[in-house]
């Protein structure tokens, strides 16, 4: 049931857990096998999940701050997503790379700094110290 004033509601379903399909309830050509990133077998993982959901929402956001800005769509984003242990089973480490190709970078993180304001998943995702959004002049996780 979506909440009052919703723009966009859907529902993913998944009832296995790391094996067998999980789909949009109502679109069910939108399924996908998932699996494990600890695991040595196919299908989508949660941490491509994460990294797909803020790569796009998030560029497309600063696609949306530059034309407010009279600029054009000049970003790209790559969200590298690892999985870690720590104290009390795994946790992510997610970082979002910016590279602009025309706008400097100080230009460029006034852009991001304003994105992450209106990003709805970089909102759910900023406060975390797991995750960093960094301007940079060339694509960089090792």
């Amino acid at each position: 049931m979506a909440v009052e004033g919703s723009k966009y509601h859907t529902e993913i379903v998944n009832e296995k857990g790391l094996t067998g399909q999980t789909y949009v309830r109502g679109n069910e050509g939108l399924s996908l096998g998932v699996s494990s990133s600890l695991l040595n077998s196919p299908g989508a993982n949660p941490e491509q999940f994460i990294g797909f959901a803020l790569s796009t929402c998030f560029n497309a956001t600063i696609g949306l701050v530059e034309s407010q800005h009279g600029l054009k769509h000049d970003s790209i984003v790559h969200t590298g997503v690892d999985i870690v242990k720590d104290t009390e089973g795994y946790k992510f480490i997610v970082q979002a790379q910016i590279m602009f190709q025309e706008l400097d970078n100080e230009k460029g993180q006034e852009m991001v700094d304003e994105a992450l304001n209106q990003c709805p998943v970089a909102k759910l995702l900023k406060a975390n110290e797991n995750v960093t959004f960094k301007v940079v002049d060339k694509f960089d996780f090792s």
